[in-house]
């Protein structure tokens, strides 16, 4: 009886499933959990694998074992991603599978949270976008910040349209929390749509302007205490009792905040842009952060083929590429479906008294929800889109994915009823369409096969034929013209479908690279250089104790870490944190090590390092042994510490 009782509820729970969303949650989940340890960024591998050796360093977020410099974020996405390494060991796989997994969750939570004001057609739309979006797949399955912080930011929008439905307060207060949270994932960048959330609070909420005061200031309230939580702490402890600030050169978390993670992340909205330039020989730029200015970081790895100072920057270069590939060249849409999106919030009495805009918020959700998803990504465009950090890091447009995805679902939910009415603004499913399509097909000429573009054409031609031929006969509720209406719209997701499956590690769009310089020596291949110095640490012996291996930056101990050798970089992330004075290191390296230095690949006469790293590189090569030859490395690569 039990088990007849469980058959059917199953089947019930089957039965009521949507198509569409099963369509989209598998083409999401397969970009996304196929590319499950490929790609990851040994950054913050690393510091997940540091943070496992100690409560410490779990604490504090240190990037290395011994706990010499913090990662220049905040913990709580390698907090999660701690989790999973502790259960199946630290790994490629195992850091970026809370990404895929929370990425593909928030497709089924952003449909439903459109789908419950908007309709099902909208919720499908904006399940399968998000689905297909080729930063959202990139980042998901990848252990950047980045993945968490979106899905926090959408759990935070449904929080404060839940507290308006419903006017309680945990919602409210769940809203501030999330918020906070999203600040301790990525800092000042998790505010982005901060205002727009608060105005729609404001303007739908049935409340009087007293109350709605005590409670905005009371979200507001729980919103900073959660976000100034882990930052208070670190400026409260100690410098001798915690790891170096990364990525500062005052061994300040409010530097890191406010300038770090902040000002240098959108640096173009009070000056101008810095011109880029062409990519330097000896590597690629590091995997995440914004190079302060005065630092030697090589430049960022471009395009091939694609001149550097040609690229559209500013925020006409989101419809361009690189960055316009980021969002699977779907901003075209997003833009007309935003605009369609406030059509609900401006019926005729507001134009005739705006003060009815209020009433209208109030009256109708639709119009409300409406403006909170149109106003995110109207806000995350503008931000994006001037930021000198989205020029350096397209993938940062992942921060308006969701928002594009409900808009463009909201948008089509708002097509698809006018197109039913069969009136004038009925054609607009026909310029939407050829305009969406043209824009696609013009942009990824270069990134996608042939017969992609053929699909892609042949379709939206097809579509566009039998649609103009059934409202110019008033047969657009025939099941042809839906039917044609259902395949226009597929169409526009092939190409950001096959965008995403063809991504790389960190960008959507063909394979990238860092053109060799005839002026640079040829050095053996990283991977190469790694595998033969860990095999030879670790043959050695020396791993057991104390801290093993010392570098410049952080790239360069990662792969150390992550192997399981103890490692430190005694400049940080980019190499120019001055974490030692060289009397310092010598006092380190004569108690805990390190007993062997590995000197940059680049040359180190640079004078953007820092003096204190140009005298300690200056010292170990005065006063070492060489043993590079020993390593089976070129010579002056790696030293050992005469006191060990």
């Amino acid at each position: 009886m039990f088990v007849e009782i469980t058959a059917e509820r199953s089947w019930i729970v089957v039965r009521s499933l949507d198509p569409g969303l099963l369509i989209a949650v598998a083409i999401g989940s397969f970009l996304r959990f196929s590319r499950l340890g490929d790609y990851d960024n040994s950054y913050y591998t690393a510091t997940v694998a540091s943070m496992l050796q100690s409560t410490h360093n779990f604490l504090f977020a240190s990037f290395d074992p011994a706990g010499v410099v913090m990662v220049d974020k905040p913990p709580v996405s390698f907090w999660v991603q701690a989790l999973p390494a502790t259960i199946l060991g630290v790994s490629k796989w195992s850091v970026t599978l809370p990404e895929a997994i929370i990425g593909t969750l928030a497709i089924v939570i952003l449909y439903g949270g459109i789908r419950t004001v908007f309709g099902r057609p909208a919720a499908i739309v904006a399940a399968l976008v998000l689905a297909v979006v080729p930063a959202s797949v990139v980042i998901d399955s990848r252990n950047e910040p980045d993945s968490l912080l979106s899905f926090t930011l959408l759990l935070a929008a449904l929080s404060v349209i839940r507290a308006v439905q419903s006017g309680r307060w945990r919602w409210l207060i769940t809203f501030g929390v999330l918020m906070g949270i999203g600040f301790n994932t990525k800092m000042l960048v998790a505010f982005i749509p901060l205002p727009v959330f608060l105005l729609y609070y404001i303007l739908a909420a049935k409340y009087p302007i007293h109350r709605l005061i005590i409670r905005t200031t009371s979200a507001v309230g729980v919103l900073l205490l959660v976000s100034m939580s882990w930052v208070t702490m670190v400026a409260l402890t100690p410098q001798v009792d915690r790891p170096y600030v990364g990525s500062t050169t005052d061994n300040s978390i409010w530097t890191l905040v406010f300038e770090y993670n902040g000002i240098n992340r959108f640096t173009s909205f009070i000056g101008p842009r810095p011109q880029q330039t062409a990519p330097q020989p000896l590597g690629q730029r590091p995997s995440d952060g914004v190079v302060p200015r005065g630092q030697g970081i090589p430049q960022p790895i471009q395009l091939p083929a694609m001149n550097p100072e040609a690229q559209n920057t500013g925020f006409l270069g989101l419809f361009s590429n690189p960055l316009a590939n980021q969002l699977g060249w779907l901003l075209p849409v997003g833009v007309l479906s935003l605009m369609l999106a406030f059509v609900p919030s401006l019926p005729e009495e507001v134009y005739r008294r705006p003060s009815e805009l209020i009433r209208v918020l109030r009256a109708s959700p639709v119009a409300a929800q409406a403006m909170l998803w149109g106003g995110w990504l109207a806000t995350g465009l503008a931000v994006f889109g001037l930021a000198n950090s989205t020029t350096t890091h397209p993938y940062y447009l992942v921060g308006v994915a969701v928002p594009l995805a409900a808009t463009i679902g909201i948008g089509a939910s708002l097509l698809l009823s006018t197109f039913r009415d069969g009136s004038t603004l009925s054609w607009l499913v026909v310029f939407i369409l050829v305009s969406g399509a043209g824009a696609q097909v013009y942009g990824s000429r270069a990134t996608v096969g042939d017969w992609v573009i053929a699909i892609v054409v042949s379709g939206t031609l097809l579509a566009v034929l039998v649609i103009t031929i059934g409202l110019w006969r008033k047969l657009q509720t025939s099941q042809l013209s839906v039917c044609a209406l259902a395949v226009g719209a597929s169409v526009l997701l092939v190409i950001p479908l096959v965008s995403s499956f063809n991504a790389g590690g960190r960008i959507a769009g063909p394979g990238l690279g860092v053109p060799p310089s005839v002026l640079t020596p040829q050095l053996p291949p990283r991977e190469i250089q790694t595998a033969n110095l860990s095999q030879f640490l670790m043959e050695d012996g020396s791993s057991t104790s104390g801290v093993t291996l010392g570098t410049l930056n952080a790239r360069e101990a990662a792969p150390f870490i992550v192997a399981g050798i103890p490692s430190i970089a005694i400049g940080g992330f980019s190499g120019n944190d001055p974490i030692f004075t060289i009397d310092s290191f010598r006092y380190m390296t004569a108690t805990e090590g390190p007993r062997y230095f590995l000197m940059p690949r680049r040359p180190t006469t640079d004078t953007r390092l820092g003096t204190a790293q140009e005298q300690i590189l200056g010292y170990i090569r005065n006063s070492w042994q060489d043993i590079s030859r020993s390593a089976g490395l070129p010579f002056g690569t790696l030293y050992t510490n005469p006191d060990w």
